[in-house]
Order: structure tokens, then C-alpha cells, then sequence
């Protein structure tokens, strides 16, 4: 028996749907994964890094940081005192967010695509933690940068080594 154009229209809109959930969904993680490495960057710089420290022993410390979990950072920065009240609830919500969408939302949205009520709900909430965590990420970025200049470091410097970067990883 041959498939219905119906039936046919109707498996292609879903596809196309997923594909739009799952980029946003790619996208959501990407960005929590930028914000999670700021965090890194923070802690690094603001906690175990002193002036001089040298670009080697430097970047030991940002590889051991980068090595340990979105929440376990955070522990450290709120552990310190060092965040904002406002940086602390946001980057908490954050990684709740984070590892629902990680380990929970497939499972707690099955059937999704055989109810189209339920995806406006679950794209909004996908796009607000990609959203959030990329303001998170630039929010926190400006302070160690702030923090950097106030240690002594010339901003053109910084501008220097930002666009290399930009260069490297082809943004």
C-alpha cells in the first residue's frame, strides 16, 4: 500500500520541525559550552592566576579549570564571594537549565511532534538558554576584562589577542 500525500506532507513538516528543534537545541548547548569556558577564564584569572604567572603555567591552570563541570565552577566562583548576587542566580539558573536540556528534554518531550501546542513552549525555552548564556558569557568576559585592565594589562593588548583569537577560531 502505497503512502498518501497526506500522510507523506505530514512526515516531511515533521522532519522539519525536529531539524528546527535540534538546531536550537545544538545552538542552546554551544552557547552554555562558551559561557561554561568564560567561567573557566574567570576563575583562572580572578582566583588562582598572579601577575607574571607566565603564559605556560598560565594556561596549565586554564586546561585544569576547563576540565570540570559547569556546576562544580560555579561552586567555586559562589564558594569565593567573587560574583555578583545577580551573576550567581542567573549562571545557577543557567546550569539547571543547561542539564535539563542535556539530560531531560528529550525524554520529558517525547511526542512532541504529534502536538504542535507543545513546540512554541519548548523552541521558547531552548532559545532562552542559548540567549541567556550567551549574554552570561559577554557579561562576564566584560568583567574579567575590566579586572585585566585594572591589573596593569593595556587594553590595545587585549584588543590584539581578541582579534587574533577571532582569527583562529574563525568568528
Amino acid at each position: 500500500m502505497s503512502e498518501s500525500l497526506d500522510d507523506f506532507e505530514l512526515r516531511v513538516a515533521r522532519s522539519q520541525l525536529l531539524i528546527q528543534i535540534l538546531t536550537r537545541v545544538g545552538y542552546a548547548v554551544w552557547q552554555a559550552a562558551e559561557c561554561e569556558d568564560t567561567l573557566a577564564h574567570y576563575i583562572v584569572i580572578r582566583l588562582r592566576s598572579a601577575q607574571g604567572i607566565g603564559e605556560e603555567a598560565g594556561l596549565a591552570l586554564l586546561e585544569k579549570a576547563q576540565s570540570r563541570t559547569f556546576g562544580n565552577l560555579l561552586h567555586e566562583l559562589r564558594t569565593a564571594g567573587i560574583l555578583s548576587s545577580d551573576h550567581e542566580e542567573r549562571l545557577s539558573k543557567l546550569v539547571d537549565e543547561r542539564n535539563w536540556l542535556v539530560h531531560r528534554a528529550k525524554r520529558e518531550n517525547r511526542g512532541v511532534l504529534n502536538d504542535i501546542e507543545r513546540v512554541d513552549p519548548l523552541i521558547a525555552r531552548i532559545d532562552h538558554i542559548a540567549d541567556e548564556a550567551l549574554a552570561l558569557h559577554k557579561s562576564l568576559a566584560a568583567e574579567i576584562e575590566e579586572f585585566v585592565v585594572d591589573s596593569g594589562v593595556d587594553r590595545s593588548v587585549i584588543d590584539v589577542e581578541a582579534a587574533r583569537l577571532a582569527e583562529t577560531w574563525g568568528y
